[in-house]
């Protein structure tokens, strides 16, 4: 058969033993529930709709403070104020007591059941301020204009230096969610092609399929399948939780959502291509799976290292940890989103990054094809790297 139909069926075949695990489509299920639930709980643990407090006033002064209180109708934190008069003190403790009002304001004092919102007694101490300030001043014989501009000047305006762009804010909260999602299928699906060879290996399956296709195609053909699919689960998820996370107001899309998006999914392509062909050897080394920890162990912390460079690059895209990691292979495909995303990446280092990915993809291949083809076949003990390449060279 040709090249292109044996690396095709060994990747359809990959594809129908993945959807038919269990394990797989356990995993799919289990990434999708925390993929919802941090693209909606932001949304739901930051509903902070404001509230209106029932505040009652009695005796001497009510009036003019139920008016202040009108006036000014809302605490500093937001939440609404309506005030009222009743006609003596006990019926404002009652009130209070049965959890009808917040407080009652009652000669001189707040009145209270258990507690009193922060907020709210700053804004009846100050508006208890003004009332005995304009009766002080009453009393001196000031009065009208004078008093109110005394008792109430014109607020402080606000001169921000370096305001918040909330844009920015969102675009950083989508690059952050877009990087998790990134790392963990390149780690994930690059572990599945590991898993993979080595289940081959003891089942003997392999043996089966290098009788009729060579190594290499095989390698193909497991890297284009499981590929596949991690890419059209991670299209699945990028698209599930930004309409979560828009329906739950986690987050106002910004107008770049879909470019970061697109970015994100060409970036796992290349990196999903140089973490599979390495997960690919250090499956070839083993011979069961319980020696893929040991095999594998290396390349799954220089994916974790990869990804704390991108955390980094989230706070600093233009910082030394992101400019280094733009071009260092196992980082990039994680870290240039971010910093594209954010406006800072110049030309010459995105295409400096490219390339430099694209150069590593070719090398990692080259060697995971040797390797593979030195070690598909070896079936006892963990097999050295410099053993699986002496024997790849046929």
């Amino acid at each position: 058969m040709t090249r292109w139909k044996a690396v095709r069926l060994v990747a359809v075949r990959e594809v129908v033993e993945r959807l038919r695990s269990k394990a797989f489509v356990l995993s799919s299920a289990v990434s999708l529930v925390v993929v919802l639930v941090l693209a909606v709980l932001p949304g739901v643990l930051g509903d902070d709709d404001p509230q209106v407090h029932d505040v009652v006033v009695a005796g001497d002064g009510a009036a003019a403070l139920v008016a202040v209180l009108d006036g000014i109708g809302a605490t500093p934190g937001g939440d609404g104020v309506e005030a009222g008069l009743v006609d003596d003190a006990a019926e404002a403790e009652r009130l209070v007591r049965d959890g009808e009002v917040d407080v009652a304001v009652v000669g001189g004092e707040l009145v209270v059941r258990d507690d009193v919102d922060d907020a709210l007694a700053l804004l009846l101490q100050e508006a208890h301020r003004q009332v005995a300030g304009a009766a002080a001043l009453a009393e001196a014989g000031v009065s009208g204009d004078v008093a109110a501009r005394a008792l109430a000047p014109a607020p402080l305006e606000r001169r921000v230096l370096e305001p918040v762009d909330e844009d920015d804010t969102d675009r950083e909260a989508l690059v952050f969610v877009g990087t998790v999602l990134l790392y963990g299928q390149l780690v994930g699906f690059g572990y599945w092609v590991a898993s993979g060879v080595v289940e081959e290996k003891s089942s003997r399956v392999v043996e089966v399929l290098l009788a009729k296709v060579d190594p290499r195609q095989v390698l193909a053909g497991k890297i284009l399948g499981i590929g596949l699919l991690g890419f059209v689960q991670l299209v699945g998820f990028v698209a599930l939780g930004l309409g979560a996370a828009a329906a739950a107001g986690s987050v106002e899309l910004p107008p770049e959502t879909v470019r970061v998006a697109a970015e994100v999914l060409a970036w796992f392509v290349l990196g999903f291509a140089f973490y599979a062909a390495l997960f690919a050897a250090g499956g070839a080394l083993a011979s069961r799976a319980e020696e893929l920890q040991s095999t594998t162990g290396p390349l799954t912390f220089v994916g974790l290292g990869s990804f704390f460079a991108a955390v980094a690059a989230v706070g600093d895209p233009s910082g030394v940890v992101a400019r280094v990691a733009t071009f260092l292979p196992p980082a990039a495909p994680m870290v240039l989103p971010i910093r594209s995303a954010a406006g800072e990446l110049p030309l010459v280092e995105l295409l400096g990054g490219v390339a430099l990915v694209l150069v590593a993809v070719v090398a990692v291949v080259r060697l995971a094809a040797r390797v593979y083809q030195g070690g598909a076949l070896h079936l006892r003990g963990q097999l050295r790297l410099r053993d699986a390449l002496r024997m790849g060279r046929g």
